[in-house]
């Protein structure tokens, strides 16, 4: 039954426009809300309805135009407002900070702003992801304590659909593409989380290419074309092919009206499966013949996409079988997870479509320009491209044109077996025919195609399907028992394999195996028994107090270097930063302690305004702090022009206390890592600090500040800097503004040694401590060696290279 409509739309768009240069996005759009409504939003790719949603959610101004929300103009209107307002998005990009856990992405946005909060926020926040997770998508089996990047594509979409119905105040949910990742079912459990909050008064803007999901769940079909309004329609009263040609497409509503199953004969073996076992699948048997097109299905996360990576990877031994994996051909891959592992962000749409095809273009050693143009410009007219041309940037172009590129680059390699990841995942009908039509080409040119997709509707247009459930295929479909009622019910059949005790077991050894810490505990551990073998009283209470008082200051340079790569920086000056430090304490605190608390706190404040500028004026941060050190250094040769100055009595007290039974030093680099473990891991900002670092937009989309982050991760990095210039004037017990300058390139090898990614987001505190502590040790070991110094430093340039290859082994063993 259709609802009654209130007369006052909770929120219209009126005569809105947003314009990107001489590019118009939106052009004179009318959008009206009316609360407790179901509004389905289509349009083909780059039609604009993405835009239309940022402007909605306050993430872009419109260039002119108005927004009311609730019969009241507003003059500004930011994310602030529209959060405000209870207007909430489930992005199709996922506004998910994939290294941190899943509990912590929902903490994000629901514990309450600030540096601090109530005792207890965690457990609190684990139980309500864990109920609404459960509420929203039963049987869902996310463990919320994995962190996003562990989860698959379809489990990071339940997420994102999840986190955003935690908005207090819900009144408006915008819902861009949610099922593309989704099985059938849990699509299903979402259009009732749809009937639900629409019933109790809430609007949902369901933006999909899933046309047949428009008609069932909408009220109401606002279609755009071009960023302009392109008409409305009732749902009840039209059909999907109706639905296809008012969008302007062919009216072809179904995949499979395009390939015939007879139009080409089956020829060689293009590859072959047997009784394959391992990466959580289970007795694995199938074939792809060239010339036919194979579809892969089954609920979302049961080994689909580990069945096509096996696939993928047997490309590495062609013609030899491994495993019982045999392929007799070359291969190509087609993601649809294009963010993550499909499109390179930095490129245009030609060196997108190319990189894949190389061998086509080469002439000799180089690239012949005119055939690489040739090939980008005739995929480019191919698949009806919306963009200015085959240089425009990829990432200017919407999702759909995104993933055209990503087939074009497959389908073009000229590779006899195709693998396709879900292709036309948040792909229109228009482009999706021309997809099928892509496939119809490849099968009538004897080329093998494996399908997986998560529509299974989609699988219809296949010669043969394999349907997979819990990592093993349940059923073979042929010709025309490929059905969607076929399917589902083969993807329920139950499995013959245990699978719950082989989980735990692998479960175990990847936790000790691929452990951030265990590489730099190893190496600790390693470097004590080396210096124990050369002199047993090292281990003696006055040993280790002489051994690891030199390793002191760098533990905390390196923790200071860890919070810079936090946020995805890089420190390069930090061994000046610390000289300076050094003379500041050796020189100015001794004679005035005042004039020195002052100074520190200036050096720490210069800290927070250099991460500002790194943010403000998107200057890349190695830029920034290798300006900055020659500002340490200029300041430290002013104070102190040679070596000189003493250490503060109350400092070479601290540091030479007699604590019992563990040195002081040893002491003090527990406290370093477990404060700086607490503020990270445990602290509720330390989700913030370190999400900035993976995912700014994320944050900024829960109604964080980056800046504010950005500036105290940049805070915690002086602070660590100063700790660090002080040890070190105990150390050498007086001031040099040109003794520490080494410390800038032992803490990045540090930070790398002890589990840290340089990209950012992802650190180890307890792992730099231990891993400082080894970098010290080496050291020592060839100073009684009586290593040359410039030697020394080509040694440790050497350990890192031996560390990085140690850490691709380790990552290689992650992903197995």
């Amino acid at each position: 039954m259709k609802k009654e409509r209130v007369q006052t739309p909770y929120i219209e768009l009126s005569k809105v426009n947003r314009f990107f240069g001489i590019t118009k996005a939106l052009e004179q759009i009318d959008f009206q809300i009316f609360s407790g409504e179901v509004i389905g939003l289509v349009g083909p790719n780059g039609a604009g309805k993405s835009t239309m949603m940022k402007i909605l959610t306050g993430v872009l101004p419109p260039t002119d135009g108005k927004i009311i929300v609730d019969g009241t103009e507003m003059k500004r209107y930011t994310t602030k407002e529209a959060k405000e307002a209870g207007i909430a998005c489930a992005y199709q990009d996922l506004s998910l900070c994939t290294n941190l856990s899943v509990y912590e992405n929902f903490a994000m946005l629901n514990v309450e702003h600030g540096m601090f909060t109530k005792p207890g926020w965690r457990k609190t926040a684990k139980k309500e992801t864990k109920e609404l997770l459960e509420k929203y998508f039963p049987n869902n089996q996310i463990d919320i304590m994995k962190p996003v990047e562990r989860l698959t594509l379809a489990e990071r979409q339940i997420v994102e659909i999840c986190k955003t119905l935690m908005t207090d105040n819900l009144r408006v949910l915008i819902l861009d593409e949610p099922t593309s990742a989704l099985s059938t079912d849990k699509a299903n459990q979402l259009h009732k989380v749809v009937e639900e909050l629409s019933a109790r008064g809430t609007s949902v803007i369901y933006i999909s290419h899933k046309l047949e999901e428009i008609l069932k769940i909408s009220d109401r079909i606002v279609m755009m074309r071009n960023g302009k309004n392109s008409g409305e329609c009732d749902p009840k009263e039209i059909d999907t092919v109706q639905l296809v040609e008012m969008l302007g497409g062919s009216g072809a509503a179904k995949g499979k009206q395009k390939i015939n199953r007879e139009n080409a004969a089956k020829g060689d073996m293009a590859v072959s499966v047997k009784n394959y076992t391992g990466k959580g699948l289970y007795n694995i048997n199938l074939h792809v013949h060239k010339g036919e097109i194979v579809g892969i299905s089954g609920l979302a996360g049961s080994g689909q996409t580990e069945l096509l990576n096996i696939l993928f990877e047997a490309g590495r031994y062609t013609g030899i079988e491994k495993k019982g994996v045999l392929l007799n051909s070359s291969v190509s891959y087609v993601s649809g997870d294009r963010a993550r592992e499909g499109i390179f962000h930095l490129w245009d749409i030609f060196d997108n479509i190319i990189i894949g095809n190389l061998d086509q273009v080469k002439k000799g050693w180089f690239l012949n320009k005119k055939k690489s143009e040739e090939l980008a410009q005739s995929w480019y007219d191919k698949l009806k491209f919306r963009a200015e041309g085959i240089h425009s940037p990829i990432m200017s172009l919407s999702g759909g044109n995104q993933q055209k590129a990503l087939i074009a680059r497959g389908i073009a390699s000229g590779a006899e077996l195709i693998i396709l990841n879900d292709p036309t995942a948040g792909v229109d009908i228009e482009t999706k025919q021309e997809i099928y039509g892509l496939l119809d080409e490849a099968k009538r040119a004897g080329k093998a195609v494996v399908l997986y997709s998560t529509e299974d509707a989609e699988i219809e247009i296949c010669d043969r399907a394999y349907i997979m459930h819990e990592g093993e295929i349940t059923e073979e479909l042929k010709g025309e028992d490929i059905t969607v009622p076929n399917i589902v019910k083969a993807s329920f059949k139950d499995t013959k394999h245990q699978k719950k005790s082989e989980e735990k077991k692998e479960s175990l050894i990847h936790r000790v195996m691929t452990s951030r810490v265990l590489l730099p505990v190893t190496a600790m551990i390693f470097m004590i028994l080396i210096n124990a073998a050369m002199n047993p009283r090292i281990l003696s209470y006055m040993g280790m107090r002489m051994l690891v008082s030199s390793a002191v200051p760098l533990v905390f340079a390196a923790l200071g270097q860890m919070f810079i790569v936090t946020a995805g920086d890089v420190d390069m000056g930090n061994g000046y930063s610390i000289a300076l430090v050094n003379v500041l304490v050796g020189i100015i605190l001794t004679g005035n302690p005042l004039m020195g608390i002052v100074s520190l706190s200036v050096f720490v404040g210069a800290y927070a305004l250099m991460g500002a500028l790194i943010h403000v004026r998107n200057i890349p941060a190695i830029v920034v702090t290798l300006g900055a050190q020659f500002v340490w250094w200029g300041i430290a040769l002013v104070i102190a022009p040679s070596p000189g100055g003493s250490c503060p009595e109350w400092l070479l007290r601290l540091y030479k206390f007699d604590f019992p039974l563990i040195p002081m030093p040893i002491v003090l680099c527990i406290l370093a890592g477990g404060s700086c473990w607490y503020i990270l891991f445990r602290a509720k900002y330390g989700m913030i600090l370190r999400g900035i670092g993976n995912n700014p937009l994320a944050v900024e989309r829960s109604g964080w500040s980056y800046l504010c982050a950005k500036m105290v991760n940049y805070v915690l990095a002086g602070l660590m800097v100063i700790c660090s210039g002080m040890a070190y004037t105990a150390v050498c017990m007086g001031a040099d503004a040109n003794s520490s300058a080494t410390y800038c390139m032992m803490s990045i090898a540090t930070v790398i040694l002890g589990g840290c990614e340089m990209s950012g987001g992802v650190v180890a505190p307890v792992g730099v401590v231990c891993g400082g502590i080894a970098m010290s040790f080496i050291t020592t070991i060839l100073t009684s060696f009586r290593v040359d110094s410039n030697y020394q430093t080509a040694v440790t340039g050497l350990i890192l290279i031996v560390v990085l290859a140690i850490k691709l082994v380790m990552h290689k063993k992650e992903g197995k």
